[in-house]
């Protein structure tokens, strides 16, 4: 694949030990894909390193030939895709060797190849193997429950809680498990029948309330957090996840006051401050939002999130300055290094300081941003007229997956665009189909330029091969439909199309105009001027005025037709659709 990293089918990423050195010498490549739960092998080779292990299978403190070999033959099946071959050798190693590690690997991949009975094997001899162990507990109970055996399943889970050990950490591990559950009735039950055994212990109750919560069960859950602010006023979390079901339900101002009640009794608990922040964001209360940020932050000037958080804020509200100096706090303290220099980028950029935020955006080299930074990199080179140099940065990227990849098409391609360089825009289209031929994103794409190249036929195929795949998608219902009622004499076709994306979106404002355009095409205009009327209402678009200027000029309401037009053009004063239907209707 062009530009795209990746790893190999097989088992051993970045594997230590004797393991490890033996699997890299052969250049088995790794892959993480069999190890849902974290690479498992690299544990099994640091255990390799434990001096003075005898025992069935070992020699000298190490594995024997004979069990390596098993190893290696399950490393080559795992490369293979033979998941069969290499749980079976791994699971023989684990009952010969009585190696908790190779018992841990063999578990993950029985739950990587869906196989429940030597997956329950596994995780038995995992759980006798190292009874402590947490993470055998709890993936043995998963997989016990996931068979039915729900009195086993509850019986394993109940052993992690056994009092001194029944804290939150552990109330929260089987919580976390049960969440991700797919029947969630049997998860609410398990954790119900759990915590009968706990009644008077805050954390369990603490743990259900958030999987009700997580579960929908919203009034339950309210019920527990108040039981237990009864019991606790001063529960942080209590109070914290009840604002969130609040909020969730609607019921925003409840949970503002909720947390307001509780700050004035504990001004200091920055959790519930940080909560009720974020919460006057989300309710769009940014002056007062801001107000406890700067509170917080002057709290605890070191807290990486609370400068984050502000400067977010900051960002959001056209303050750009104040900005600058939360994000370049992060570089300072070291943290959220990468999203700080982006966003940095990002107000340079809009402040037309290119050079500024070129370096900025260079210096943002992984992460979750570092794909955007990059992007934006070309897009400032193409608008300094580097294109070359532009379109030369973007193939240079190293991706990690086909989303990625598609992207530095698209943005290549757009930058062409821009370029008014269309037909190079849609090469880079095709040789970007030819790899990913079946790819929505592309296709949609390519359909939108070939309509600015009046390649309709070109369009027209893309948008109903997308369609084939992707019935339902509104996109390209809505774009074909649109064309073919602009651009031909189609019209019962179009509307066809128009309608479903009309059904699947009734108040997306493109779709609402190319339902009033439709019907401007069939001559049915006083639907068109409901249709178009209700588009501007939605959207105060260039495009919608041009078409609602249009009808009424025709049904001879010329006054009407100019106010709209007029209106328009203070607003997008260049817009070439705007420009030509006024020369077209005359003054």
């Amino acid at each position: 694949m062009r530009r795209e990293a990746g790893h190999g089918p097989g088992f051993g990423r970045r594997s230590r030990g004797l393991i490890g050195a033996v699997v890299l010498a052969l250049a088995l490549p790794g892959c993480a894909g069999l190890s849902p739960q974290g690479d498992t092998s690299e544990g099994v080779a640091a255990q390799r390193g434990q001096a003075g292990r005898t025992g069935p299978g070992f020699a000298d403190g190490e594995f024997s030939p004979e069990i390596l070999y098993k190893i290696l033959v399950a490393e080559f099946a795992g490369r293979r895709g033979q998941v069969d071959i290499a749980l079976d050798n791994y699971l023989d190693v684990a009952e010969t060797t009585r190696d908790p590690a190779v018992a841990e690997r063999a578990v993950r991949i029985a739950i990587f190849g869906r196989d429940q009975a030597r997956g329950l094997k596994a995780a038995r001899l995992w759980t006798e193997l190292d009874p402590d162990n947490l993470d055998a507990r709890r993936v043995y109970g998963a997989l016990l429950l996931r068979a039915g055996r729900v009195d086993e399943a509850i019986d394993e889970l109940q052993a992690l809680v056994e009092p001194p050990n029944d804290d939150q950490t552990r109330f929260s591990l089987i919580g976390d498990m049960l969440a991700r559950e797919k029947d969630k009735t049997v998860a609410v039950q398990v954790m119900e029948r759990i915590v009968a055994r706990h009644e008077d212990n805050p954390h369990a109750i603490f743990t259900f309330a958030q999987l009700l919560g997580r579960t929908g069960e919203f009034e339950r859950s309210l019920a527990l957090l108040d039981r237990l602010l009864e019991d606790d006023p001063n529960h942080q979390g209590a109070v914290v996840y009840q604002a969130r079901i609040l909020q969730r339900e609607g019921r925003t101002s409840e949970a503002l006051a909720a947390l307001i009640r509780y700050l004035e009794r504990v001004p200091d608990a920055q959790d519930v401050r940080m909560t009720y922040a974020r919460l006057l964001v989300d309710a769009k209360r940014y002056d007062e939002a801001r107000e406890q940020f700067e509170l917080l932050s002057e709290q605890t000037p070191e807290n990486a999130d609370v400068a984050y958080a502000l400067g977010l804020l900051l960002l959001q509200t056209n303050h750009n300055d104040e900005a600058k100096k939360q994000f370049r706090r992060l570089v300072d303290l070291r943290k959220r290094v990468d999203a700080a220099y982006y966003y940095l980028g990002q107000i340079a950029e809009s402040e037309e300081e290119f050079e500024v935020a070129l370096d900025a955006y260079e210096h943002v080299d992984r992460g979750d941003h570092h794909l955007n930074a990059q992007i934006r990199v070309a897009m400032i080179l193409a608008e300094q007229g580097k294109v070359a140099k532009a379109r030369s940065h973007l193939q240079g990227i190293r991706v990690r997956n086909q989303q990625e990849a598609v992207r530095i098409y698209r943005s290549e391609a757009e930058i062409l665009v821009r370029k008014d360089r269309l037909m190079d825009a849609m090469t880079v289209y095709d040789v970007a189909l030819q790899e990913f031929p079946e790819n929505s994103s592309l296709l949609y794409a390519r359909a939108m330029l070939a309509e600015k190249l009046d390649m309709l036929e070109v369009l027209e195929r893309d948008l109903r091969d997308v369609l084939s795949r992707e019935p339902n998608n509104a996109d390209a219902l809505n774009a074909l439909g649109y064309t073919l009622a602009d651009r031909t004499d189609r019209y019962e076709e179009a509307l066809e199309f128009i309608k479903r994306a009309y059904e699947l979106r009734p108040d997306d404002h493109y779709v609402v105009d190319s339902m009033g355009w439709i019907m401007y095409r069939l001559g049915r205009y006083d639907e068109a001027l409901k249709y178009l009327r209700r588009a501007m209402e939605l959207n105060n678009d260039a495009e919608i005025a041009v078409h609602l200027g249009e009808v009424l000029w025709v049904m001879g309401d010329k006054k009407a037709a100019r106010e709209v037009w007029d209106t328009a053009i203070k607003i997008t004063p260049e817009d070439k659709r705007l420009l030509d239907v006024i020369k077209r209707f005359g003054p």
